[in-house]
């Protein structure tokens, strides 16, 4: 037997950066987001930044959990006395950088969020 989620009210600030915001069930989620994040002491920018392809960290693969050759055998008995999942409501300030909020199940969520941080310093020289 499946639950069900009944929510009475739900505000969301924001969503923003390949998020999700999945009311009901889904069988696969897959948010990608990318980012370059450039902090300068003077507001300069350039017309050639951006090139994702420049930055190794966006074309590594992420590390995955090793699998393992053990197979365990596993049983469970479920029971839902009630199958009703009830909230008055729900407020959230923000969803960002593939981040899934969802009500209701999903059998695979696979998120993924890079982000380059690059800060570009003046010279002890040029500030004085």
């Amino acid at each position: 037997m499946q639950r069900i989620s009944v929510v009475d009210f739900i505000k969301v600030n924001s969503l923003s950066f390949s998020s999700i915001l999945e009311i009901g069930d889904s069988t696969k989620i897959t948010p990608v987001s990318q980012a370059l994040a450039v902090q300068r002491e003077v507001p300069l920018f350039f017309t050639n930044e951006g090139d994702f392809s420049q930055y190794p960290i966006f074309s590594r693969e992420l590390p995955k959990p090793p699998k393992t050759n053990e197979t365990k055998t596993l049983s469970t008995n479920i029971y839902n006395q009630n199958p009703i999942i009830k909230v008055g409501s729900i407020r959230v300030n923000g969803v960002s950088s593939a981040a899934v909020m969802q009500i209701g199940s999903t059998d695979t969520i696979h998120a993924e969020s890079k982000v380059k941080h690059i800060r570009k310093l003046l010279d002890d020289d040029t500030k004085r």
